[in-house]
């Protein structure tokens, strides 16, 4: 295998171990979680791009263990455009999400996706691969590994998965935290609410952090998280257009990287982009 253009970093909790895969930045900084357990492995999320989603199959197969599932954790395309690749790859692997971000999908995966080809060309999926297996909140065990898996409404998205791996002491918030040196994605206005939702974040008992975008986190970045989601909320409060919005936001951060995250993400805000 060659050297991978991504960046991958492992994680080893005893016979566990987690590998966190980071797309470079033309890819968004998008990650996708590989869990491998003793005999199996699950995939969290499957990339934006479909280069790097090529590179996470490869990395996966080089592991040497069966994909037992790919779990999507939320609706919007850039964790989820990337199963062109993968279910290609690893024909007949089950792919869970929450049943509202299965039927988020289903409905509008196909203009989402030509949308975004207007936008990234065939560099992304021609249109979805649908999740076919409804996730539940609750307890759920693979391969001897406990995950503890909640659903969350209206915060960075419509529906949102946070999956907690209580023996590894791992909290995978996904796109719900963003490291504290990049702009975070706010596209779509639920400010208050996601703000509740980190605050609880913050008092849950995990020593590993992994988030959905960004370099490696930690928890001090759920408080960065809800600092900027502040602002960004009185900015949004009082700005009329996606180009006020954003210059303003950056004015306001103008040490953060990846400010061309705001330009896109006042466009979904502001509906200007929708699907």
């Amino acid at each position: 295998m060659t050297a991978p253009s991504g960046r991958i970093t492992i994680h080893v909790r005893g016979p566990v171990r987690v590998h966190d895969y980071q797309a470079p930045p033309d890819g968004l900084l998008v990650h996708s979680v590989i869990v491998e357990g003793p005999t199996r492995l699950v995939l969290f999320d499957a990339q934006f791009l479909l280069a790097p989603a090529a590179e996470l199959a490869d990395y996966i197969a080089s592991l040497g263990k069966p994909l037992e599932r790919i779990i999507i954790s939320h609706g919007h395309p850039d964790h989820w455009s990337g199963l062109e690749v993968i279910a290609q790859r690893f024909p007949g692997v089950p792919i869970a999400a929450l049943p509202a971000v299965r039927d988020e999908i289903a409905a509008n995966g196909q203009a989402i996706m030509t949308a975004r080809r207007a936008i990234f060309g065939p560099r992304v999926a021609a249109g979805p691969v649908v999740p076919t297996l409804s996730l539940a909140p609750g307890a759920l065990e693979i391969d001897g590994v406990r995950y503890l898996l909640e659903a969350h409404e209206e915060a960075e998205s419509r529906h949102q998965l946070v999956a907690t791996l209580p023996d590894q002491g791992m909290l995978l918030a996904f796109d719900l935290v963003f490291p504290a040196d990049v702009h975070a994605f706010t596209v779509a206005g639920h400010f208050d609410h996601w703000i509740a939702v980190l605050d609880d974040l913050a008092t849950r008992p995990f020593e590993t952090l992994l988030v959905g975008h960004g370099g490696p986190a930690r928890r001090a970045d759920i408080a960065a998280t809800i600092a900027y989601l502040r602002t960004a909320r009185d900015i949004h409060a009082s700005s009329t257009t996606p180009d006020d919005y954003a210059a303003r936001l950056k004015a306001a951060f103008p040490h953060l990287s990846e400010s061309g995250w705001v330009d896109f993400a006042s466009l979904m805000l502001y509906g200007v982009i929708n699907p």
